[in-house]
């Protein structure tokens, strides 16, 4: 089975029969706009507005016994994609599922051209180094604040920035999925591993059964049931990734993305506390549900060796060549 048509199907007819108020066009990303898409994947669909007022909101749609994740969004200008061309870069892996008036297609190769000239390459890896300054200056904000454990998260946000600009200046890839298969062929993986993983790897199940309880945990506190990374159907996306990297014998890398996944879930929460007052107002058994998923305090030396590595990225970007 093609599972990209299928999937592109599906959106066609949910942009024809579920349209939004001055409904321009719609783009499928992810695996299906990367034409990657296998039986683990799910739908991600962009919907566009002419309503620049129109705005920004994602939501778990289930449309034909399918989930689509749904993400709105006023039509951006060709002014705004070369202003932020960073932040605008998986215009490249979109796939258009309905354009009637042909903006997304111009859009689309407008921004394309933009991205390969010299003077696009340049922008997007300034912003891409100011991204990560930024999350170093956040990681020195928590070390300041004496919060060593969100200091860590913080040092493994500055190397996962660095990462995804090396993927995308050197491998042209975007797919977070695909991230530490490439990172792998580098010298500097087994140092990032022994910080990352240490010794050995959880089990799926348990890593699931973690995520899902504390996904649950700050649903019912935050009282949201529709806050789109803590409802439900969430766990049921998560468990599509570990039955993909079950059957393909990378449990490191559903490791990694449900570490971050439940980061995201605390973001939702967005109850003013920091991630370290956060959990240690946490029940213990939630505190031991972060251990599983990943989160620990670094040492001084593991930060240093993050941050290292994240500079030796960015010069192989600067560099621009596979090494």
């Amino acid at each position: 089975m093609n599972f990209t048509s299928f999937y592109v199907d599906l959106a066609r007819q949910y942009a024809q029969q579920q349209p939004i108020a001055q409904q321009i066009g719609a783009l499928a990303g992810g695996s299906v706009g990367r034409g990657e898409a296998d039986r683990f994947s799910d739908l991600d669909l962009n919907v566009y507005s002419s309503n620049q007022e129109q705005p920004h909101y994602s939501a778990n749609v289930l449309f034909q016994e399918h989930v689509i994740q749904l993400h709105v969004h006023p039509l951006p200008q060709i002014e705004q994609v070369i202003g932020s061309p960073w932040d605008f870069r998986f215009l490249r892996e979109a796939r258009i599922v309905s354009d009637p008036s042909g903006l997304l297609q111009a859009l689309i190769a407008d921004a394309s051209e933009y991205f390969q000239s010299p003077q696009g390459r340049e922008k997007m890896l300034s912003q891409a180094k100011a991204a990560i300054a930024e999350q170093r200056a956040w990681l020195q904000e928590c070390l300041d604040a004496e919060e060593p454990l969100t200091a860590s998260f913080a040092a493994d946000a500055v190397w996962a920035d660095a990462a995804q600009a090396y993927a995308y200046f050197v491998h042209g890839a975007m797919s977070t999925g695909g991230l530490l298969p490439i990172i792998r062929q580098l010298d500097l993986y087994p140092a990032y591993r022994e910080i990352r993983f240490g010794a050995g790897s959880v089990e799926p199940d348990k890593l699931l059964a973690s995520l899902q309880a504390y996904r649950a945990y700050l649903r019912e506190r935050s009282g949201d049931a529709d806050a789109f990374a803590l409802q439900s159907v969430q766990d049921e996306l998560a468990a599509r990734k570990a039955a993909r990297y079950r059957e393909t014998g990378d449990p490191d890398n559903l490791a990694w993305q449900l570490y971050a996944e439940a980061f995201w879930c605390y973001l939702a929460l967005a109850d003013g506390q920091t991630f370290e007052q956060h959990v240690r107002e946490l029940p213990e058994a939630m505190q031991t549900h972060l251990v599983t998923l990943g989160f620990r305090t670094y040492s001084e030396e593991q930060m240093h060796t993050l941050l290292k590595q994240a500079e030796q990225l960015i010069v192989f970007c600067e560099e621009g060549r596979v090494r």
